[in-house]
């Protein structure tokens, strides 16, 4: 807990003007392809990320510092021609007022990601047609990424930014490719933002902005304020796992957290420690080996 703590309490970070949302990064990974002109891929990296960071996807106004830190990674595993397939690694973070620390909002891995590329594409996107995997599955995860950022900071804030995300989907489902089809997954694109658009899970909606804006956001200058919120929301968690097992956006959720819960409650009571460990390891019980060492302090 003194380490989280000491890295909240840096001094925030100036403000400039009016930017875009996005501060992303897209990286091409072709290690796994042999014997091809790798020029193309760094190029697909450049554009893709010239595309997201340029383009508006809200209505809202971002400082320089508020812009959501991001990143894709493309692991290309074959290529066929211009087809290739692969994985795709994305992952959010959102920033903590009053400090230069960061919190891990999002980290997904799609494992059926195959898409269509030529050097001579126009990287376009239009919300309301399906013409490109490629493009949809990018602005798919933006609009995921913007509804959890948004989530954080007001009270299910993200709902319009998850709706244009379940349209994208919805669009896609009459193709062939794979992610977006119902009940195909239980981990696929169309059962994450089912499952973000359930009212079931409201609650963890809420949680979460509890969690940021309640609770992290507290912190720089009310630490236990922060923490204690923290505390009394971990276990809506459990309960939430009682009534949908295997949730996805619960384990997502809880997986991006773990570290980070386990180094703000390392210096609480037993009791406290208890209860988070009893909490983790409801919902992420393959890491309970790792969540022993909120016992053994």
């Amino acid at each position: 807990m003194r380490r989280f703590f000491v890295t909240l309490l840096l001094c925030s970070m100036a403000h400039f003007l009016s930017a875009q949302e996005l501060d992303c990064r897209i990286t091409v990974n072709t290690d796994n392809i042999e014997g091809t002109n790798k020029d193309i891929y760094t190029e697909l990296g450049n554009r893709l990320t010239e595309f997201m960071n340029s383009r508006r996807w809200t209505d809202a106004m971002f400082q320089n510092e508020e812009r959501i830190n991001c990143s894709f990674i493309i692991t290309i595993t074959s290529a066929a021609g211009d087809n290739y397939s692969g994985n795709l690694q994305v992952q959010s973070n959102r920033p903590v007022y009053n400090s230069s620390y960061t919190t891990p909002l999002f980290n997904f891995k799609d494992e059926n990601f195959k898409f269509t590329y030529a050097q001579a594409d126009r990287l376009e996107f239009n919300e309301n047609t399906y013409e490109s995997n490629l493009m949809s599955v990018m602005a798919f995860y933006v609009n995921v990424i913007l509804g959890l950022n948004f989530d954080s900071f007001s009270r299910c804030g993200g709902t319009k930014y998850f709706e244009k995300a379940e349209a994208i989907a919805a669009l896609a489902q009459s193709s062939d490719d794979l992610g977006w089809q119902a009940f195909q997954s239980d981990k696929n694109r169309y059962a994450i933002i089912s499952e973000y658009r359930d009212e079931r899970l409201r609650k963890l909606r809420d949680v979460s902005y509890e969690y940021h804006r309640l609770g992290l956001d507290e912190m720089a200058q009310l630490a236990e304020k922060g923490r204690t919120k923290i505390y009394e929301n971990l276990p809506y968690l459990q309960e939430l796992n009682r009534e949908k097992p295997f949730s996805i956006a619960l384990q997502l959720f809880a997986e991006s957290k773990m570290n980070e819960i386990m180094d703000m409650f390392q210096d609480a009571t037993p009791d406290e420690r208890k209860k988070v460990y009893d909490v983790m390891t409801a919902v992420l019980p393959t890491q309970s080996p790792k969540l022993k060492a909120l016992l053994n302090n």
